[in-house]
């Protein structure tokens, strides 16, 4: 009886161990990366030139 439950348990266990869907393997290296856009019409700060004076408030 003891054999029988023991075949029984390892039927069992191969059963559903070979159930199981593999998942597919992607290569993610081949996905395509887009660039971020530039935004082309919004003026070049110069860096190179003087702060300008803080705009004064008369009264």
């Amino acid at each position: 009886m003891k054999k029988v439950l023991a075949l029984i348990a390892i039927v069992g266990f191969v059963a559903c161990n070979s159930g199981e869907t593999a998942a597919p393997a992607v290569d993610t290296t081949a996905a395509p990366v887009e660039a971020p856009v530039a935004d082309t019409t919004a003026p070049v700060a110069d860096t190179t030139a003087p702060a300008a004076a803080p705009a004064t408030e008369t009264k």
